[in-house]
C-alpha cells in the first residue's frame, strides 16, 4: 500500500470522525432552543438518540456486507452523504414525531461511520499497538471541542440552530471529497460469511468487550449529551456557558486520547482500561457534590480524560485478544456502543423528568462501574486467544 494514499485515508478518517462527532454535539448544545421550539420534554429529548438506535443496530450489521462489496471508503462516502442529508432535513421538523422520523435517516449514515472508521485503520495499521486508534478517536473530543464553543457563541448571539446544522452538513460533504478513489488504495477483504459471524458470537470475552464498551459509551454519552442542558436549565445560563461545560468535558477526552496514542504500548491496553475505569467511578461521582459552575467545568475536564480511552481502548484490546476478522468484530462492537451511548441520555432523560437532572447524571458512575466489573471478569477468564 503506497504510503501516501495510506496516510491521506487516515487523515480523511480523523476528519471524518471529527465532523461526525459535531454532528453528534449539534442535538445536545442546540437541545434547549430545539425543545422550545418545538415543545419536547427531556425524556423526548432523550429519546431521540434511543429512537435513532433501531436503523443504526440494522445499519451496523449490514455494513460489513456494503464493505464487502463496495469497499469501506465508498461505503464511508455514502455514510457522510446520508448523514449530510439527515441534518438538512431534520431543519425541517415541526413536531417530536417528524423530528424522530428524521433521527431515522441520521442514525443511518452515522452507524456506517461508526461502523467502518475504526476498523479501517486496522487495515492502514495492522500492527498498531493502539496508539493509532486513540490518535483517531482523539478527532472526536476535538470535534467536539470546536464545535461546541463555535455553536454555543452562534446560539447566544441569536442565530438559528437550522443555520448550525446547515453548516454541518456542509462540511461534511467537503470532508467526503478528501477520501482517495477506492480504485487506488487496496484494502484487505473481509470474512462476512454468517459461519464465521457465529464463531465470534460464540466466544464469551467478545459478550464481555461487547457489553463493557455499552457501558462505557453510555458513561460518556451522559455528560456528552446532557452537561449543556444541565448547566443552562439548573444555573440559569446563555447557551455559551452550557457550551462551555461540553467544550471542557471534550477538552479532558482530547487530552486523553492524545496521551493514551503515546502510553498505551509502554503500559499495555489492559492496565490502561482498568485504570482509567477506576478513576473514571471515582471522578464521576464526585459530580453530585459540586455547586459551583466553574468548579463544574474543572469536574467536567476531570472526567474526560478519566474515561477517554475507554472506547478505541476495548476495541483495539478486544481485536489483539480475540483471533477473528476486525472489521466484523469491531462492526459487532459497535452494536454495544451505540445503543449503550443512546440508553444512557434516554434514561437520564426520564429521570430528569422525574427527579432532576442532576439526579440523573447517577447513570454515568453506575455504568462505568459496570465496565470495570466485566473487565475484571475477564482478566479472570484466562488464556488469551492466539491468531
Amino acid at each position: 500500500m503506497e504510503t501516501k494514499l495510506r496516510d491521506r485515508t487516515y487523515r480523511a478518517s480523523c476528519a471524518s470522525l471529527g465532523i461526525y462527532s459535531a454532528s453528534v454535539i449539534a442535538l445536545p448544545i442546540c437541545l434547549v432552543a430545539i425543545s422550545k421550539e418545538l415543545g419536547f420534554s427531556l425524556t423526548q429529548s432523550g429519546a431521540l438518540g434511543l429512537f435513532a438506535s433501531v436503523v443504526q443496530f440494522v445499519m451496523l450489521i449490514s455494513s460489513s456486507f456494503f464493505a464487502a462489496r463496495f469497499g469501506k471508503i465508498r461505503v464511508i462516502r455514502g455514510g457522510l452523504v446520508v448523514l449530510a442529508a439527515g441534518l438538512v432535513l431534520f431543519i425541517l421538523s415541526k413536531s417530536w414525531i417528524h423530528a424522530a422520523l428524521l433521527m431515522l435517516v441520521i442514525g443511518a449514515g452515522s452507524a456506517l461511520l461508526d461502523a467502518l472508521l475504526t476498523p479501517i485503520v486496522e487495515d492502514l495499521y495492522p500492527k498498531d499497538d493502539g496508539s493509532k486508534m486513540n490518535l483517531l478517536h482523539a478527532f472526536w473530543p476535538v470535534g467536539t471541542l470546536v464545535s461546541v464553543l463555535l455553536l454555543g457563541q452562534l446560539l447566544t448571539m441569536g442565530v438559528s440552530w437550522r443555520y448550525l446544522f446547515t453548516g454541518i452538513a456542509v462540511v461534511m460533504l467537503l470532508v467526503m471529497f478528501w477520501f482517495p478513489s477506492s480504485r487506488k488504495i487496496r484494502l484487505p477483504a473481509n470474512r462476512t460469511d454468517f459461519s464465521h459471524m457465529g464463531e465470534i458470537l460464540s466466544l464469551r470475552r467478545f459478550w464481555l468487550f461487547g457489553s463493557a464498551l455499552g457501558f462505557a459509551g453510555g458513561a460518556e454519552g451522559a455528560f456528552t449529551f446532557w452537561s449543556a442542558s444541565y448547566i443552562q436549565l439548573s444555573f440559569d445560563q446563555l447557551p455559551r456557558a452550557g457550551a462551555f461545560g461540553t467544550a471542557a468535558f471534550a477538552l479532558g477526552m482530547a487530552i486523553g486520547r492524545f496521551s493514551s496514542s503515546r502510553i498505551a504500548g509502554k503500559i499495555g491496553l489492559r492496565r490502561l482500561i482498568i485504570i482509567s475505569l477506576l478513576c473514571g467511578v471515582l471522578a464521576s461521582g464526585g459530580f453530585f457534590f459540586v455547586r459551583n459552575l466553574y468548579t463544574l467545568y474543572a469536574f467536567l475536564a476531570v472526567i474526560g480524560l478519566c474515561i477517554a480511552t475507554l472506547w478505541p481502548s476495548i476495541q483495539s484490546y478486544a481485536g489483539s485478544q480475540l483471533a477473528v476478522d476486525p472489521t466484523i468484530l469491531m462492526i459487532f462492537l459497535s452494536c454495544f456502543g451505540l445503543p449503550g451511548f443512546n440508553s444512557a441520555t434516554f434514561i437520564m432523560g426520564v429521570i430528569g423528568d422525574r427527579w432532576g437532572l442532576r439526579a440523573s447524571f447517577i447513570v454515568a458512575p453506575v455504568y462505568i462501574l459496570f465496565a470495570l466489573i466485566l473487565m475484571l471478569i475477564d482478566r479472570k477468564l484466562g488464556k488469551k486467544t492466539v491468531r
